[in-house]
């Protein structure tokens, strides 16, 4: 993946933030202590950030303007594919929700990259379609919200 790529990546998540980059952050946990940055994210957080990809796509489509793929294919550019890959995988290896998020992350990363890609082709109305309940795209934002939920609920339990 070339620079460009990534900072156009980069570009277009803080677009969807509406300009702010989020990366992990502390997190009190139950005991009211904080956990050292990288080892918890905000999952919910993550979770919003990753549903603004298909308004980024939908916005895409209506004003039919390009889009590079290779940003949206990659699961290991956007924060929560940073700590996955990272801070994450170092202290939850193993455990059977990151796991889950983990591959869940990948799966919709693929689908988003599948819209992009015939967005980038100029494809706009099968990529609208692509969008729609009950297409992979939106059954693998459906699973990464869900992955997200109970990784934020097993990080809590362990914490305790």
């Amino acid at each position: 993946m070339t620079a460009a790529t990534v900072d156009s990546f980069i570009t277009l998540w803080m677009t969807a933030r509406g300009g702010n980059r989020s990366e992990t952050t502390p997190v009190e946990n139950t005991r009211s202590r904080i956990e050292p940055t990288g080892l918890v994210m905000d999952f919910q957080e993550q979770a919003h950030q990753h549903s603004q990809i298909r308004e980024t796509l939908g916005a895409a489509i209506t004003e039919q303007r390009p889009i590079d793929p290779a940003a949206f294919k990659s699961d290991r550019l956007c924060p929560a594919g940073c700590w996955l890959h990272g801070d994450g995988r170092k202290r939850w290896a193993g455990n059977h929700a990151f796991l889950s998020l983990l591959e869940a992350h990948r799966e919709f990363h693929v689908a988003a990259g599948a819209v992009a890609e015939q967005v980038g082709r100029g494809e706009f109305a099968e990529a609208q379609r692509a969008l729609r309940n009950g297409m992979p795209f939106a059954q693998a934002l459906a699973d990464l919200t869900l992955a997200f939920r109970r990784m934020k609920t097993a990080a809590t339990t362990l914490a305790a």
